[in-house]
């Protein structure tokens, strides 16, 4: 919530900025700002569960902003956007488009030597095709207990220690937990069961 309301506030701030200028004045800069801050925005909500945006919502803002920033001609933030567009992509469930996008950043980010996003990109990559939707019966009762730990931001020491089981142990059935849900990360493994309402 604390995170969420930081983000609102600096979109509350870019508004006034764009505020100051008259319709026709953005100019393509600007717009591509514009929409990138609208992406982000939203996607921050969609990972907190806060007041999360329609699948659709979050989907066309994202298009916007690659276009956007497309035209504006930001090489570097246009891998950027469609690294985390491509990311939104496979966690909805639409893995051939995932691809595609993730594709043309991943040329771009070789080309230009942006290693945290060829990471990002690569860990995108192994993430198992998601063939269906996890429900809440497909998890076991400590699985849930540990993916609650996972979506508090425990690291896997942290959720040991308060279980009283080792690391090792927790390490699995987080490994479990990713491939019942689909998630390629902690973080939208957290996403997912908020919006599926697996925790609480």
């Amino acid at each position: 919530p604390a995170l969420v309301e930081a983000v609102d506030g600096l979109h509350s701030d870019g508004e006034q900025v764009v505020a100051q200028y008259e319709p026709g004045e953005w100019g393509p800069e600007g717009r591509a700002w514009t929409a990138r801050l609208e992406a982000e925005v939203l996607r921050v909500h969609w990972l907190a569960g806060i007041d999360a945006p329609p699948q659709e919502t979050l989907l066309a803002a994202w298009e916007r902003a690659e276009q956007q920033v497309e035209a504006y001609g930001d090489v570097p933030g246009l891998a950027a956007v469609r690294t985390t567009y491509a990311t939104i992509q496979r966690a909805m469930g639409d893995v051939a488009g995932s691809r595609v996008t993730a594709d043309k950043a991943r040329t771009t980010a070789k080309r230009l030597g942006l290693q945290p996003l060829l990471d990002e990109l690569r860990s995108l990559g192994a993430t198992a095709v998601k063939q269906q939707q996890a429900t809440s019966t497909s998890l076991t009762p400590r699985e849930s207990e540990i993916l609650t730990l996972v979506a508090a931001g425990r690291s896997n020491g942290e959720i040991g220690k308060q279980l009283f089981i080792s690391t090792k142990t927790v390490s699995v059935h987080v490994s479990n937990i990713l491939g019942k849900l689909g998630a390629g990360s902690r973080t939208e493994a957290a996403a997912i069961a908020r919006r599926q309402q697996l925790i609480s």
